[in-house]
């Protein structure tokens, strides 16, 4: 048979996004994510079978509650994350590790509230390291260890929205972060946006 000059075969390659079975081949805290329920989710801690993940973008936008007070422990917010928002996913509440949270009780304060969780909001020492405002190394401002496990920018950047909750309090309000990643504050009545945080087990 003749050969055609020039003609060349192309394979076509498709490149499927990394999910849940990707996680532990990914690096803890680096900026690849993993796509999970229609979700893309920073890995930021992996520890003892177990995962941390964030939301890279929010899920929703939600008061984070109606009415004083507004503490994480009372909020409406909590209360969608771990009913209607956990019930919707599919891989999430198979895996999801229900999870002792320390929050502070306003923002002045210097005693905590602990909550079991499922799924939650993580805390201004988490992206930056401070309570109102002010540097802690406090670990109960912290989800895990006592320090900052979002340094990256770039990480707590989002491009849906312009504000995103945090569950601490801040200064009469609470502490959020604005989409150029960095700490700002708002009032607790309005809807912004919700990247949720869980830790998930890795273990079949």
């Amino acid at each position: 048979s003749q050969e055609m000059a020039g003609l060349r075969t192309y394979k076509t390659i498709t490149v499927k996004p990394l999910d849940f079975e990707d996680i532990p081949s990914v690096t803890a805290g680096s900026t690849t994510t993993v796509t999970i329920d229609g979700v893309e989710w920073y890995v930021l801690v992996k520890d003892n079978g177990k995962a941390l993940l964030w939301a890279k973008d929010p899920v929703a936008e939600k008061q984070f509650h109606y009415t004083n007070p507004y503490t994480w422990q009372r909020s409406s917010l909590r209360t969608y994350l771990n009913g209607d928002w956990l019930n919707s996913t599919t891989i999430l509440k198979e895996k999801a590790v229900q999870t002792d949270i320390t929050t502070r009780s306003q923002y002045n304060a210097t005693d905590w509230i602990t909550t079991t969780d499922a799924v939650f909001l993580l805390s201004e020492a988490d992206l930056f390291g401070t309570f109102n405002g002010t540097a802690t190394s406090n670990a109960q401002d912290y989800t895990y260890g006592n320090s900052v496990i979002v340094p990256d920018q770039h990480m707590r950047a989002f491009s849906s929205g312009s504000f995103c909750w945090l569950r601490s309090p801040y200064n009469g309000s609470m502490a959020i972060v604005l989409n150029s990643g960095t700490l700002g504050s708002y009032s607790y009545s309005s809807s912004l946006g919700v990247r949720p945080a869980l830790w998930v087990n890795l273990v079949s």
